[in-house]
Order: C-alpha cells, then sequence, then structure tokens
C-alpha cells in the first residue's frame, strides 16, 4: 500500500513572511507595480526625444542604426510585458491545480508549440514581484543604454540577397518550390507571395518548410509569424492569433478590427517580418494584420524601411489575384516517379519488397490517387499490416468501383482524396474506430484537440466507448483508438502531444460522408468555430442528428416548440464565453438528446424543466458559475456522465445526485475545492455501476477519512489535495491505514498544492506492494517548505506524466530515475534546485531515463540537468526558459540517433550554452526553436 507522510505543523504566516523575505525588497505587488510605471513614464519620454532625432534623420535619407533600432524594439517589448503584468495583478485569481489539462482549453489557449503544460504565473503575487522586479531592473538598464546610443541614425547598407542553404531533406516533391520561394524573399523581388493548388497536394507542408528555413536563419526577419486562415475565418481571431504569436498582451476583446490593426502595425513598424498565412479562403487586409508596408511603393527604394513579406496559401488562383499576389505559384500534383516515391516512404517496405505480385498492384493502386500527396499517404498507411495479395488486390478494387463513385456528385479533384479517404475509412478495425474519427469533424477546422479533456470524453459520451466497468478503462480504450486513427493517418500529431488535430481535407471528407452525401442515413449540423451569434434557422437544422455550434459567440437560444428537433441526439454549444441564457422549451425541444455539452457558456441557472431529458446519457456543464442544481435533476434517470469541473457549485439537493442509478462518471474537479455538499452525495450513492469520482477536497484529515468511507460502487478517478484555504493542520498521514483502496486502487490523476510541508515521502505500506497501480499523472504545486521528495519501497510503474511548481526550496528531483514508464517531466519556479538529478540515493545506478518531454522554466540558480553521464534514448522535445546559468546540455549529438525532434529556448540561451566542441552545436541548431 502507498503512503504520504506530511509534516504540516507550520504557521500560515510565518511561512508567508519568510516567502516575502525572500523575494526582492519591493512591498506587496501594488507599490512595485507603481515604481515601475514612474520608470517606464522616464523611458517612454526619452524614447519620444529618440524617434523625433530619427524623424528628422529620415529627411536626411538615413536610417537608424542597429543599435537604436534594437534599443527602440526592446522598449517596445518591455512595455507589452509591463502593460500584461498590471493586466494580470488587475485579473488575479487563484492558481489553478489542473496542470494535466483535464478540464480542457480552447485552441486558442494551447496552439503554441510546447506550451502544454499551463502554469499560472500571473496569478500568483510571488510571481507578480518577481516579474514587476525584474522588469524594473530592465528598464533602469534601457535607460542608461540611452545616453550611449550616439550617432542616432546613419546610411544603411543594401539588403542581402544571398540564398542561404535548406536545413534537412524536404518531403518528396517540393524541394524545388521551397528553394524558388526563399530565392525569390531573399533577393528582394516582391512581398507578397501567393501558393495555390488543390487540397491536399502539399501546401501547408511547404509553407512550413519556409517558416522553419528562417527560423534557422535570422539575417533577414526579425518575426516569423505563423497562422492559420481556414475556411470562416474572422479576422479579429487572426488579429488575436498573430499577437500571441508575437507575444503582444495590448489587444483587447473589446477592440475593434481597425483598432487591433493600429495595434499589430505599431508594434511591428519598425521590425522585418514574414507573415506566414495557410488556408486563406477571403481576400483579407494585410494591413489589419500589422503588414503596413506589404507592397512595393512605386519610386521607393525597399531598404529604406523595415520589410513585411507575405506568403500565403489557397486553394484558389483568383484569391491570389484579389491578394495582390507579386508572385504566384501553383504547386501540382506528383509525377509517377514521385509519387511512387512517397507511397513506397508510408508503406510496409518489407512487403512490398517480398512479393512482385504485392508491389504490382502496389503500384497500380498509387496511380489511381493521381499524384496527390495526402490520397498517396493516406492509401498507403491504411495499407499496414496487409500482407496477402489478395488484400491489395480487394483494395485496388474497391478504389476502381465506378457504380460506386458514379452516385457521388464531385469533382474529380475532390473525387480521388474521397475515394482515398474512403478506403483507409473502410480499412479501419470496427466501427467504433470510425465513429471515433467521424465526431473528430465536430471541432472546428484546424482546430487541436485536447485528447483526454474534449476527444475521448466525447466518444465515452455519445456512446461510441461504452462497456467500461470504471472510467480508467474507457480512457484506456480511447488512446487505443487514438493510435489507430494516427497510424492511418487520419490524425495529424501535433508539437504537445496533448493534442491532435484533423487535416482540412480529410475533415471535408468526414463531413461529405455524414452529412453532404445524397441518400445518406444521417444528418450532422457543423458550424463550429465560424463566429456564429444566433443559431441557425430552424429549418436548417430541424433534421439534423447531431449539431455542433461551438466556439462562436452565440448568446442567447430561441424558443421552440415541443419536439421541433426530433431526431437531434447531440447538442454541443462548448465554449460560446458570452452568458448564455437558456429558454425553458428548449429541452422540451429535443426530446431524443442524449449528449449535451454546455461547457464554458457562462450559464448561471439551469432551468427545471431540464427534467425533459428523459434519455440524456453526457451533460457537460463544466466552467458555468452554476451555484445550485434543480431538484428536477434526480429526474435525468439514464444520465451516464456528469461534468461539472469548475462549475462553483454550491447547493446540491440531497439525493439529486446520488439517486441517478446510471451514473459512471461524475467529474467535480476545481480550482477551489468542492462545498460539503459531495460527502452526502457520494456516500449515499445508489447507482448499479461503479462510479469514477474526479474532486478536489480541502486536504484534512476528517475529508481524506470520509474519502475512506465511501461505499464499494464508488473510487477516485482524479484528486486533487489542497491546503492554500486551512489555517492551521495536525500531522496526519495520507497513507495506510487512512488511505484506503477507495482512493488509492483506481487514482489516475493526484495533485497536491499548496500544504505546508519540508518532506514528502511515497511509502509502500507493510507487507505490501503500492496500491497506486493505476497512476499516471502527479503533481506537486506551490508547496512552498518542500526540501525533499523521496520513495519508499514504492513503485509507481504506470506514472508518465510529472509536474512540480513553484517548490522554491526543493533541492532535487533525483527520485524520478526510478520512476520505470515515465515521458514527461515538467519542473518549474523551483528557484533553490541546482540539478535536476543529483547523485543521491538509488539513482546512482541508474544511467538512462525514459522522459520524453523534458520541460524547465523559471529556475534561476539551476546549472545542471544531471552532474554526470546521463542517456536519455527516447527524448523527443526538451524545452528551457528563464534558467540563465544553465551553460551545458547533458548530451551531444549523438542525441541524433535517438528521436530527438525540438530543442527550444531563448535564442540568447542557446548562443551563451557551452560545447566540448561546436560541430555538436552544429549538429543540434536545426532542432532549435527560439522562444519568441
Amino acid at each position: 500500500m502507498a503512503c504520504i507522510k506530511l509534516n504540516l505543523n507550520v504557521d500560515v504566516n510565518s511561512c508567508l513572511s519568510g516567502l516575502w523575505a525572500s523575494l526582492p525588497v519591493l512591498g506587496r505587488p501594488k507599490s512595485g507595480i507603481q515604481k515601475l510605471e514612474k520608470e517606464m513614464a522616464r523611458l517612454r519620454g526619452k524614447r519620444d526625444d529618440i524617434k523625433n532625432q530619427i524623424e528628422e534623420a529620415d529627411r536626411q535619407g538615413k536610417i537608424p542604426t542597429n543599435q537604436v533600432s534594437q534599443w527602440l524594439r526592446e522598449v517596445e517589448e518591455l512595455e507589452a510585458q509591463v502593460a500584461a503584468i498590471k493586466q494580470d495583478f488587475q485579473s488575479m485569481s487563484c492558481f489553478s491545480c489542473n496542470c494535466f489539462n483535464q478540464t480542457g482549453g480552447t485552441s486558442s489557449q494551447t496552439q503554441q508549440a510546447g506550451d502544454q503544460v499551463s502554469i499560472g504565473e500571473s496569478s500568483n503575487f510571488c510571481s507578480i514581484i518577481r516579474r514587476v522586479a525584474k522588469k524594473l531592473c530592465e528598464a533602469t538598464e534601457l535607460m542608461s543604454r540611452a545616453g550611449a546610443l550616439d550617432p542616432i541614425a546613419t546610411v544603411g547598407p543594401p539588403e542581402p540577397t544571398v540564398m542561404l542553404p535548406i536545413a534537412h531533406q524536404p518531403p518528396v516533391g517540393i524541394e524545388s518550390y521551397v528553394e524558388d520561394i526563399v530565392g525569390y524573399i531573399n533577393g528582394g523581388e516582391g512581398n507578397i507571395i501567393g501558393i495555390f493548388g488543390m487540397g491536399g497536394v502539399g501546401k501547408t507542408t511547404m509553407l512550413k518548410r519556409i517558416q522553419q528555413h528562417y527560423h534557422l536563419n535570422h539575417s533577414i526577419f526579425d518575426r516569423v509569424i505563423w497562422v492559420v486562415a481556414s475556411k470562416d475565418c474572422q479576422l479579429k481571431r487572426l488579429q488575436i492569433d498573430i499577437a500571441k504569436s508575437l507575444n503582444l498582451h495590448t489587444l483587447e476583446e473589446n477592440d475593434d478590427e481597425q483598432t487591433c490593426g493600429v495595434k499589430l502595425c505599431s508594434f511591428l513598424k519598425n521590425k522585418n517580418c514574414l507573415l506566414l498565412l495557410d488556408d486563406i479562403w477571403e481576400r483579407l487586409y494585410l494591413q489589419l494584420l500589422g503588414m503596413a508596408h506589404s507592397g512595393t511603393e512605386q519610386g521607393q527604394q525597399q531598404h529604406q524601411q523595415p520589410r513585411k513579406v507575405v506568403v500565403f496559401t489557397t486553394r484558389s488562383e483568383t484569391m491570389c489575384a484579389q491578394m495582390k499576389a507579386e508572385k504566384k505559384m501553383k504547386v501540382n500534383c506528383l509525377d509517377s516517379d514521385q509519387a511512387w516515391q512517397l507511397f513506397v516512404q508510408n508503406s510496409d517496405g518489407d512487403v512490398l519488397g517480398s512479393d512482385a505480385g504485392i508491389k504490382f498492384v502496389a503500384e497500380k493502386l498509387a496511380k489511381e490517387c493521381a499524384g496527390l500527396p495526402l490520397a498517396l499517404v493516406t492509401v498507403a498507411r491504411s495499407m499496414s499490416g496487409k500482407r496477402s495479395w489478395e488484400a491489395w488486390n480487394d483494395a485496388l478494387h474497391q478504389i476502381r468501383d465506378k457504380h460506386e463513385w458514379t452516385t457521388i456528385a464531385l469533382p474529380e479533384d475532390s473525387l480521388v482524396m474521397y475515394k482515398a479517404f474512403k478506403l483507409s475509412y473502410d480499412s479501419l478495425e470496427n466501427d467504433s474506430v470510425r465513429e471515433c474519427l467521424l465526431c473528430c469533424a465536430l471541432w472546428p477546422e484546424d482546430y487541436e484537440i485536447f485528447k483526454s479533456s474534449e476527444l475521448i470524453p466525447c466518444w465515452i459520451g455519445s456512446g461510441i466507448i461504452r462497456e467500461f466497468n470504471v472510467i480508467n478503462e474507457a480512457f484506456a480504450k480511447g488512446y487505443s483508438h487514438l493510435e489507430a486513427l494516427g497510424a492511418a493517418s487520419l490524425l495529424e500529431k501535433c508539437d504537445s502531444d496533448k493534442v491532435v488535430k484533423m487535416h482540412d481535407v480529410i475533415r471535408d471528407m468526414a463531413l461529405l460522408m455524414v452529412s453532404g452525401l445524397k441518400g445518406n442515413k444521417r444528418k450532422w449540423m457543423v458550424k463550429a468555430g465560424i463566429g456564429l451569434s444566433d443559431l441557425p434557422r430552424q429549418e436548417e437544422w430541424q433534421e439534423a442528428e447531431r449539431a455542433s455550434f461551438m466556439m462562436n459567440n452565440i448568446t442567447s437560444l430561441q424558443e421552440y416548440e415541443a419536439s421541433t428537433f426530433p431526431k437531434l441526439s447531440m447538442l454541443i454549444l462548448h465554449h460560446n464565453h458570452s452568458p448564455i441564457t437558456i429558454p425553458p422549451s428548449l429541452f422540451a425541444s429535443m426530446p431524443h438528446l442524449t449528449y449535451l455539452d454546455l461547457d464554458g457558456c457562462g450559464i448561471t441557472e439551469l432551468p427545471r424543466e431540464i427534467c425533459s431529458l428523459t434519455k440524456l446519457q453526457y451533460l457537460n456543464l463544466s466552467f458555468n458559475p452554476i451555484t445550485r442544481l434543480p431538484a428536477e435533476f434526480g429526474c435525468l434517470v439514464k444520465l451516464e456522465c456528469l461534468l461539472l469541473m469548475d462549475a462553483g457549485l454550491e447547493i446540491v439537493p440531497n439525493g439529486t445526485i446520488s439517486n441517478l442509478s446510471m451514473l459512471k462518471w461524475l467529474n467535480i474537479a476545481s480550482t477551489y475545492p468542492v462545498t460539503e455538499w459531495w460527502c452526502d452525495e457520494l456516500k449515499c450513492f445508489k447507482g448499479r455501476h461503479q462510479l469514477s469520482v474526479g474532486i478536489t477536497i480541502n486536504a484534512t484529515t476528517d475529508n481524506i477519512e470520509r474519502l475512506n468511507m465511501l461505499p464499494p460502487n464508488v473510487s477516485i478517478w482524479q484528486l486533487i489535495l489542497d491546503g492554500e484555504n486551512i489555517s492551521k493542520l495536525p500531522n496526519y498521514d495520507l497513507g495506510i491505514p487512512q488511505w484506503s483502496c477507495r482512493v488509492s486502487d483506481k487514482l489516475e490523476i493526484l495533485c497536491i498544492s499548496n500544504l505546508r510541508l519540508d518532506r514528502l515521502v511515497l511509502a509502500a505500506g507493510v507487507g505490501g506492494e503500492s496500491s497506486l497501480g493505476c497512476l499516471k499523472r502527479l503533481g506537486f504545486h506551490f508547496l512552498i517548505l518542500l526540501e525533499e521528495i523521496s520513495l519508499n519501497r514504492v513503485r509507481l510503474n504506470n506514472l508518465r506524466e510529472l509536474s512540480i511548481c513553484g517548490c522554491p526550496m526543493l533541492n532535487d528531483v533525483s527520485w524520478v530515475l526510478q520512476l520505470p514508464c515515465i515521458n514527461f517531466l515538467y519542473i518549474s519556479m523551483c528557484r533553490k534546485m541546482k540539478e535536476v538529478i543529483s547523485e543521491v540515493g538509488n539513482s546512482n545506478s541508474i544511467s538512462s531515463s525514459t522522459i520524453r518531454r523534458l520541460i524547465l522554466w523559471s529556475m534561476p540558480n539551476l546549472n545542471h540537468i544531471a552532474n554526470r553521464s546521463l542517456h536519455f534514448p527516447y527524448l523527443e522535445y526538451i524545452r528551457v526558459d528563464e534558467c540563465p546559468e544553465l551553460k551545458k546540455l547533458p548530451f551531444g549529438a549523438e542525441i541524433l540517433k535517438n528521436r530527438l525532434k525540438v530543442i527550444k529556448g531563448e535564442e540568447d540561451w542557446w548562443n551563451n550554452l557551452d560545447w566540448d566542441d561546436e560541430n555538436i552545436k552544429d549538429s543540434l541548431t536545426p532542432y532549435f526553436r527560439p522562444l519568441i
């Protein structure tokens, strides 16, 4: 059995006073911000004086010196960072322990590569003070440098025209296109470039290669910006995405498009920028995207102004003309040799090489894809594992079946892709996996979908994953389905392994299958993320079976008559952020509804008419300020999944939840501990099935005892123990016998936060192994006195993810080497830590780590990851941010023989690393991505 021994005899006031004393002497955050603002006012005055001198020099045909331009950029960036600090201070809230994204989030919250562990830095007083101190030093340093800016301006040299080589071997068939575009950009011939071609031909791949090239070569552009437009995209959303990629915090939600455009232009005014716009469907005014000088003005020499270059992709050549592209490039399908090369790359080479008959059929199958790269990859991957000639020949007959395809009124280019999609779809293991794929089309185009908080719960709630005893089994099945869809290339990997994405062409094909084909037996209405302010007209979706209106701006729902939507089984209004008022008649109009997602809709009150949804099986009310449930809620007799994360629920009438006899999954995990109603409802639960619970509770002995007394049909799946609001705690032991199997046997996610302890031991019980056999995610957050974490005869054999945040006294985490399956390690704000892995304990006998993703953030004294030789054979991603003393990586070029894909960090940090051999840096540089 497992044990966590916590020494909690620490007074909160002495704890906090020690913490304040350890921070810079700025007083409280408000006074520190006032000091910072005073210094910023002086700095702004100096900046304005210098700009006046630059304007005078400009009239003499001169340009600012590089030193002056750099100084001005730093001032602008500092202004944005200070504005962000002030905004964070004004909206300060307590830190959420939900570091593992179990409660979800929108795409806009998580699109940046590698930023998938959410840290509430700005919500912490200590963090605010630390940030203010840092920015005050930067402002003072900038003021001191201003006096040395002499001369202000000079005659500028012409821009270089040398084309830099492109690193890495590009995908099949695009090398010549990329070299052409890079040469055109570097030659300064024009500033607007349009790439067009049919869907799936490789336009996005080309754009990513261009982005990669200029990330590695900084001689031309100060900023390289990537945004995805997509069909039905709103200009305001694009502006906000650009601002986020620039780390610009001055755009407000209530700003209009013109105001946002002015702010972007102002920020980018003196910067050389490359804007990469993927998948545009309508004309965009580039000035509103901050690219005020995108076109070359007549009679003006280009080197006299910062350069703004735009490269965009589109399916339409007409769009290139509307965007006034100075260079248009059509991406054609692959020729027969290239097509076969790509097909072979994505096939099982052993099969093709061992059977001439299969190879002969495979060549014909590749020919049917008409050189379309996405179709070639999709078909090749769908045939993975097929080892008989008969299976290959059957696939060829299917894709050539004229009877099936002549009934589909599609243009030839779309038909090619649909054939490939249908073959891959039919090749999936079973109907459950196929249905999982189609569900992915419910999210907006190009949206990165969270696996554990969005996609798998959808599959569970819609009944695709139905047969399970505890929710752990359902999630395991969900991850199995995700692996199958990824292997078939029907879902794409993203920079974070917590999310997946559906290619827009694959999504089009899926929606075609469920809603657009003549004679299909089902009808889906998907209008997700397109800026709707009202629901579609009633007649447009009256016959729909599933309707997704997620991520729009819908504020009110219409009144409908009873049974207006007789076939509707699924309704998704997820993340319509404006408060939505639900009319009482809504639920009666949808008598067959089984799935209802109202997550993040600002709902304050649930109408009692919800009782009419007698067939409802899945209900998500998370992130709504609902303080009470109506008594009629207990009438939802078929409800199996109820999600109430961060709902602020205070009043639950007795029996409302405990009498839901079909309930299998209840998630009430929140930022703040749940009020006392949880105990009465869970201990009286009368369900027919095992109930899996996610919950946040105050970390008191009484509450632990209450968990231990839960009935046998209730098990804890996710547990957040929080001590923030506890003034005094006695010593207690969270292990045997207090921690019963009710808590530990099925526990998959555990987070311990805001407790005042100096030592934490995870230990096995007497005569037995740990019962934490299901634990996969573990977090220790804001344990401000914690000096040591250790394992005592406990085996966390299934632990995959470990997050340690805000533990300033912690020395190291050498014990992670004892975790046989750990693949994600995140450590932040542990200022005393000098080494992640030290030569202590049993770790000395271990020479390698299973870690795949390593993130280190805000560790001012960290100087080693490991102070001895340590192998990372599985490492794919490493990010280092605000760790100025870390001068050496624990590996060399040998890591390239393994799985390394990305090293991410500040550019200054990367340039100042120590290397045993400069050739090692040269070998690793192509994998480095600078933080923005």
